[in-house]
């Protein structure tokens, strides 16, 4: 082979070689902008993939209550919309399940903040003029009960909702002189302050707020309907050993329609229906902007 032609051959082959370099080149360059243009598009079509703000985040704190949220994680229902008789509408997963008892007792500013979350019981609705409010949170469900009772001709009236400390004290004190200073068999009757149902503005007593509260056509109505209130019977029979509290039939309790309903189902307290749940009841302490169902 002579010398020209072995120099044409290599340099035939150094241009094939620089031909398949440079393919491969725009081979990989192709490459990575496809990927790069398709990973742009993920992010776009993926809301997960975008970083939540400090303001977001902290609106995820401060999930509305009722909810009847078992976490703050959890994406807050949907509203489920449950007309009732009178063509008032309320929502039936809205649900307050703040657990108060001897053993989860209130903190001591709780008296002073809850104020702000307090509306007046129009009078028709009650037959009291000594305690006269309710939790905002509780009022459209309440109040439209009582009017769906009187509307069957039945005469339910609120008696007794929101007490103070102030005024469960007083009638804690009382019930002590009765049973001869036993302050432990008043706690079963009467409530320390701090530890009642009362000082929250989410329960309430009914007309007469005693025993004979049991064979009148009012609890024979609750106990039928209430449910479809976001109501329960706090303190059923048979439960003083869960719920530290005697059987009171006059004394019913806000926790949401659809958990009212549950709980009714299961034939369980307040404090094991929280404990099934796994929810964490502090976060329920206010309302608005605490936690939801």
């Amino acid at each position: 082979m002579t010398e020209k032609r072995r120099k044409a051959i290599v340099r035939r082959r150094i241009f094939v070689a620089l031909l398949v370099v440079i393919l491969a080149l725009l081979i990989a360059l192709g490459y990575f902008i496809v990927t790069i243009i398709n990973g742009s598009g993920s992010n776009t079509d993926s809301p997960s993939d975008v970083p939540i703000s400090s303001d977001v985040a902290a609106s995820n704190d401060s999930l509305p209550s009722g909810d009847t949220q078992s976490s703050k994680e959890e994406t807050p229902s949907e509203p489920e919309i449950f007309v009732t008789p009178t063509g008032v509408e309320l929502d039936a997963n809205f649900g307050r399940l703040l657990l108060i008892n001897g053993e989860n007792a209130l903190p001591d500013d709780y008296d002073t903040k809850v104020r702000e979350y307090l509306v007046e019981i129009d009078p028709q609705y009650r037959n009291n003029n000594y305690v006269t409010q309710i939790h905002k949170d509780v009022y459209p469900y309440i109040t439209a009960m009582v009017a769906a009772a009187q509307a069957d001709g039945v005469n339910l009236k609120v008696w007794s909702p929101f007490r103070s400390y102030a005024i469960q004290n007083d009638l804690f004190k009382a019930q002590v002189n009765r049973v001869g200073g036993d302050e432990e068999k008043a706690a079963t009757v009467v409530a320390r302050p701090g530890t009642s149902e009362h000082n929250t503005g989410l329960c309430a007593d009914f007309n007469m707020a005693g025993d004979a509260f049991e064979s009148t056509p009012m609890y024979t109505w609750m106990c039928e309907n209430a449910e479809d209130y976001g109501f329960i019977l706090r303190y059923p029979k048979d439960k003083q050993h869960i719920t530290g509290v005697i059987y009171e039939s006059w004394h019913w309790r806000f926790v949401g329609i659809n958990n009212a309903k549950l709980i009714n189902e299961l034939g369980v307290t307040l404090e094991e229906f929280i404990e099934m749940k796994k929810f964490d009841p502090a976060m329920d302490m206010y309302g608005d902007d605490s936690a939801a169902e």
